[in-house]
């Protein structure tokens, strides 16, 4: 920060008053100590949230925009919330404004895929230790192919939603409720990723991690629904994505509104473009086009004609030096989302180009437990033209889970907040 002797030489460098207002920013997100205190419905924890709201993925946009899969998911939670009887009539009242679309990120929370939150939905709560902020993210909608975020609604997707509201939220509630002071979300994420995960395509160990650790209040859980949520949570290793999403939004939002800073807080896309926010800008959103694979892995049976980008709030890891910034400590990988190890290496490397600093506790074990790149630039971005690598899963043009890919961000929204940035008087960029 810009104190003492030194205040006069910030004033008159703009970029060594850039550069501290990043080292503030970026010592915010370190400083994050994110804990899974509750499992509550939407509405009761998310700040301004209404029963006729419906939250999506990615900077808002009017309800006429939405497409797709998107849409579709949109409309399917508008019937799951009771708010209409089918999705024609859910069309029409949101084409009314009966019910209200929203964006996740204004209301403390992120989406995967398209990010469909409503009222009565489960949603992790995880609180920063010392700041408050919290993130929250819905619950892992399990294996099955039927899943609202990517797309689908029918009586199997209302079902396996009413199961998560009515079973397994409440018992995690309780059990984790139990748990005095929460339970520490970032060794699990540091211990994770010295195990293989990057904890945004791959949170198989973080998954078997966080099981342990809420082993003991299951097995004091005095609730006839202990064993579903058992078997629910190791029916497959995405349980922890959600944790790390919610994880995530929380130490981000710590970096919010540090005057002239560059550092990304939050990175997201909906069906019809991709936006970023600046911490020295606030919750600005600035727009561009959609991301499109550099890497991709199908399931049998696709081409690339098949991918829909429906949206998605899950780079907000990437903002945290985890996901595609981390992508070297999850080798297998490959054989999910394609490429090769030494592509995975080399990416992760040029991820450095365009950050501030490196994780002093996120580490990856092949480049020699160096820290993550961590605090992505705008500016360095926008002068770089090097974008940053986000490990996204592919939904599919008539919804459902289709593959896993690596995405590049598009360069137009740094380019656009850099200039944002530049433009702003000399006295609004000094660091708080």
């Amino acid at each position: 920060m810009a104190t003492g002797e030194n205040l006069e030489a910030h004033v008159h460098d703009p970029d060594a008053r850039i550069e501290a207002a990043n080292r503030e920013a970026v010592q915010r997100l370190f400083d994050g100590q994110p804990r899974l205190v509750d499992v509550r419905p939407a509405i009761d924890v998310l700040p301004g949230m209404t029963k006729d709201t419906v939250l999506t993925s990615g900077p808002p946009l009017p309800w006429s925009e939405y497409t797709g899969g998107q849409r579709r998911a949109i409309a399917g939670g508008a019937v799951y919330e009771g708010l209409a009887p089918d999705l024609a009539a859910a069309e029409k009242a949101l084409a009314n404004g009966d019910i209200r679309v929203a964006g996740c990120h204004d209301f403390a929370t992120v989406g995967s895929l398209a990010g469909v939150t409503t009222a009565s939905m489960p949603v992790l709560v995880v609180e920063d230790e010392h700041s408050g902020h919290r993130g929250h993210c819905t619950l892992f909608e399990g294996e099955t192919k039927a899943r609202l975020n990517y797309g689908l609604y029918d009586a199997d997707v209302q079902q396996n939603l009413e199961f998560l509201a009515d079973v397994i939220g409440p018992t995690l509630g309780e059990a984790v409720r139990s748990v005095e002071g929460g339970i520490p979300l970032r060794p699990l994420i540091e211990r994770a990723l010295r195990q293989g995960d990057e904890l945004h395509s791959r949170n198989t160990a973080a998954s078997l991690l966080f099981l342990r650790e809420l082993v003991p209040a299951l097995l004091d859980l005095a609730s006839p629904h202990a064993r579903a949520l058992t078997d629910y949570m190791t029916s497959g290793d995405y349980f922890f994505l959600r944790l790390s999403m919610a994880a995530s939004k929380s130490m981000a939002d710590r970096a919010y509104d540090v005057p002239g800073s560059s550092v990304v807080t939050a990175m997201a896309f909906s069906c019809r473009e991709f936006g970023i926010r600046v911490s020295g800008l606030g919750s600005r959103w600035f727009r561009g086009p959609l991301p499109a694979p550099e890497t991709h892995q199908l399931f049998p049976g696709f081409t690339a004609d098949d991918i829909e980008v429906m949206g998605g709030e899950s780079p907000i890891t990437e903002v945290n030096g985890l996901g595609g910034l981390a992508q070297a400590a999850a080798f297998p990988l490959q054989a999910y989302q394609g490429g090769t190890p030494q592509r995975m290496v080399e990416r992760n490397l040029e991820m450095y180009e365009i950050t501030v600093a490196e994780h002093p506790t996120f580490r990856i074990p092949f480049l020699e437990y160096r820290g993550t790149p961590a605090g992505i630039d705008a500016r360095r971005v926008a002068a770089t033209g090097i974008t940053p690598v986000m490990d996204v899963g592919i939904a599919g043009r008539a919804g459902g889970q289709i593959g896993a890919g690596c995405f590049r961000a598009p360069l137009q929204p740094f380019l656009d907040a850099a200039a944002a940035l530049a433009a702003q008087p000399a006295g609004d960029a000094l660091p708080a």
